[in-house]
């Protein structure tokens, strides 16, 4: 038995066995760790994502923030264990993995029941988070990060957008300023209100917003770093319009819109003309199809011209859309300091149809202007130093008026700015980066988990329109009729 035992040993099978288990053992071993080390790499190397609104990585804007970042910045994870939501578990591992200066720590409720309330006095749900930085934090809500709306046809809420980034991304952003900028909005003269929708965009981009009568006011407040008049239907008083030029004369920012109207309003006006800009009489129609929303020519799809503010949006083939605007006449006497750049521009087949109220066809007529015209502009004036008592190592957007003037409320409408994908807000918001001295700005969209607009212009759905019902068909004819001719030869 013993002699037998040794020959199986020593026999061939038993040694090839023996290195095909040493082998194993040894693939075994690599295997585990390879699968180690791999759990070592960050996740933004280890991970692609291949969802359609990347909702499972981070955006550019949030990558040059993180970059930036001198301070260190503490997240707290506030999740019982077992209940973490997987996207934002692996949204806040991408921004540690970003930064040295993100520290990501989650804190179980039940263990810690006292932790969240050192930072806000809300009840804390599962899954929300505390941003902190120094003695500044700032708390988002689980229940902020998902969008939600009601679908009608079944009268129940469903989820609609992710909104994690942009929140996060915020509060980074909040805890380690040190001044944020205050925007006055002008009230009292049934100015265009500011939708929910776009408030929210302002609120992301850490801008504090304030209502301001300038009836009850003998100037704007020297602490405003931006006015934004929307569409006044009344004229301003002669008084709030020389307030606001002395404003923007000690280099003081604005964004304005206007609404076409029958009424004069002179002393709204004179805050254009101070700058030399004036409005054309009657609203714009294009001529161009490539310059239209598709059956509605007063609904503008204008080229965007090379500056700060739209370099970003041009980049990005992204689009405005703009209903019933105006032109805008740019005086060729400008005066003293002042410079005016086209931002939004019409084609060369665009016409201002003068009598609106009595058109019947929004055919060119006799008397109706021809174009093109400018329908957005951006002014800077170089501020006299003579009469500016600011310290000289102010920064040269703050020794400078900057005012940007679209002629159409439906810049900030949110039906126009969902036709095109969140353009127009973009465009808003990229004004004010350019105010605050910024390339683009921070205030990032929410991710949607539906679908985004698709945005055709009518030269574009009409070429299309040709290709499928005539270039396709008639090609497949052409092609049969040379395979059926061959056929026929042989």
């Amino acid at each position: 038995m013993k002699e037998k035992l040794k020959g199986i040993i020593k026999g061939k099978q038993f040694r090839q066995g023996s290195y095909s288990s040493v082998l194993i053992v040894i693939i075994i071993a690599i295997v585990v760790v390879i699968n180690l080390a791999a759990g070592q790499i960050p996740s933004q190397y280890s991970q692609v994502d291949i969802s359609d609104n990347q909702l499972y990585s981070i955006g550019d804007q949030t990558r040059t923030l993180l970059s930036d970042l001198d301070t260190d910045v503490d997240i707290y994870y506030i999740c019982q264990e077992g209940s973490e939501d997987t996207t934002i578990q692996r949204m806040l591992n991408l921004y540690e993995d970003s930064s040295s200066h993100i520290n990501v720590t989650q804190v179980d409720p039940v263990v810690s029941p006292a932790f969240a309330s050192q930072y806000t006095d809300e009840e804390v749900a599962d899954n929300s988070i505390i941003v902190v930085c120094g003695e500044t934090s700032q708390y988002i809500a689980y229940s902020d990060m998902y969008i939600t709306e009601v679908d009608y046809t079944t009268y129940s809420y469903q989820t609609t957008g992710y909104d994690g980034e942009g929140l996060v991304t915020s509060a980074i952003a909040y805890v380690t300023s040190d001044d944020l900028p205050k925007m006055y909005i002008l009230e009292g003269h049934n100015e265009s209100e500011i939708s929910s929708e776009l408030q929210d965009r302002i609120t992301k981009a850490n801008i504090v917003t304030e209502n301001l009568s300038l009836v009850t006011q003998e100037s704007v407040p020297e602490d405003c770093d931006i006015l934004l008049i929307n569409a006044p239907q009344n004229d301003l008083s002669e008084n709030e319009a020389s307030y606001i030029i002395d404003y923007l004369d000690q280099g003081g920012k604005a964004i304005i819109t206007s609404n076409y109207t029958t009424s004069d309003m002179p002393n709204f006006d004179s805050v254009l003309s101070h700058y030399g800009l004036s409005r054309t009489e009657g609203i714009v129609v294009e001529g161009n199809g490539s310059y239209y929303y598709p059956g509605y020519p007063i609904y503008l799809v204008p080229d965007l011209e090379a500056h700060t503010v739209t370099n970003d949006m041009i980049n990005n083939s992204r689009l405005v859309l703009l209903p019933s605007a105006q032109g805008i006449e740019i005086s060729e006497d400008l005066p003293d300091g002042v410079s005016v750049d086209t931002l939004l521009s019409t084609s060369d087949q665009a016409y201002s149809k003068v009598d609106v109220a009595g058109a019947t066809t929004l055919e060119k007529e006799d008397g109706d202007i021809d174009g093109p015209f400018a329908l957005g502009v951006a002014v800077t004036k170089t501020v006299d130093e003579s009469s500016d008592d600011a310290d000289e190592e102010e920064s040269e957007a703050d020794s400078q008026t900057q005012l940007v003037y679209v002629s159409t409320a439906g810049l900030l409408d949110d039906t126009m700015n969902g036709a095109v994908s969140d353009g127009n807000y973009d465009f808003f918001m990229n004004a004010i980066s350019w105010m605050n001295g910024e390339t683009t700005s921070v205030s990032i969209d929410s991710k949607s988990l539906t679908y985004d607009s698709l945005m055709v212009t009518a030269g574009s759905a009409n070429m299309w329109g040709i290709v499928l019902i005539a270039v396709i068909p008639i090609a497949v004819l052409l092609l049969g009729a040379v395979v059926w001719i061959q056929r026929r030869k042989r």
